[in-house]
């Protein structure tokens, strides 16, 4: 039986360009949007490092980075969020890369941490995304221990790091702004290469079905602006929030347009 090595390591700056392309296609790394959102999360991984000291784990074949899990620590909360776990190319799935990672993330935040006030965070959460490959990720994190946090919702999970500890967020409403009447309102986490494109696809289906001024918060550079706000979706219109992704342009569309004809 062939057995893979490779080696789990922290995060270094020489490493962030590495972990930012293993996510993007190839064909796509020329594209301008693409390399505004290589630029764009550059810029918040350095800041990342400096505040927290790592926030991804990356694993190697020889000199090759092969995989890494992503994650943010929230101090208000106590928690560590997974952002992404991601293994790449396929020949290496399947091989224990992904189980490797989520391991050496459980065994560090077993670990007193500064932001923390020199405690373990009590929980890792997840919300365990559908991808259009590979072994569905809300069964890999059940197997791994993970538990769901409301029981009608199979993708939002967590890891108690504390004995008997049951994680319940915290529910808040968005709060919209005066400033927020006859507007769109895109927040975009720069924690993703994507974020850019994503972004610009955003403001065309707005803009195709609504003449409105539209502002792009930084949820990373402008959390005054998140925090005012409550808990935001990643856009709203006219003050109300956007339920539909963007992906599904019809129904998407659809709530924009109910948004911006409906009372303040």
């Amino acid at each position: 039986m062939f057995i893979l090595n490779f080696e789990i390591k922290d995060i270094s700056e020489q490493s962030i360009l590495d972990a930012i392309l293993i996510c993007i296609p190839e064909e796509k790394r020329d594209d301008p949007l693409f390399k505004a959102g290589i630029d764009t999360k550059g810029n918040w991984a350095l800041k990342m490092l400096k505040k927290y000291g790592c926030f991804v784990k990356v694993a190697y074949v020889g000199s090759k980075l092969v995989g890494l899990i992503q994650y943010e620590p929230i101090p208000r909360e106590t928690v560590v969020e997974i952002d992404c776990i991601f293994v790449y190319p396929k020949s290496y799935q399947h091989k224990g890369i992904g189980k490797a990672l989520l391991e050496a993330l459980i065994e560090d935040m077993k670990k007193p941490k500064p932001y923390f006030n020199n405690k373990i965070p009590n929980a890792l959460i997840t919300y365990a995304f559908e991808t259009p490959a590979g072994y569905p990720q809300n069964k890999f994190f059940e197997q791994m221990g993970f538990k769901r946090v409301r029981e009608d919702d199979p993708f939002f999970l967590y890891y108690p790091l504390i004995e008997n500890y049951k994680y319940v967020p915290r529910e808040t409403k968005y709060k919209p702004q005066e400033e927020d009447k006859g507007k769109g309102l895109i927040f975009m986490n720069p924690n993703c290469p994507f974020c850019i494109d994503f972004t610009e696809k955003i403001k065309e289906s707005i803009k195709e079905v609504a003449d409105i001024p539209i502002r792009v918060i930084n949820v990373f550079e402008e959390p005054e602006e998140v925090t005012k706000r409550g808990s935001v979706p990643f856009c709203t219109v006219n003050g109300k929030p956007i339920q539909t992704f963007f992906t599904d342009k019809e129904n998407f569309q659809k709530e924009v347009k109910t948004a911006i004809s409906a009372s303040f």
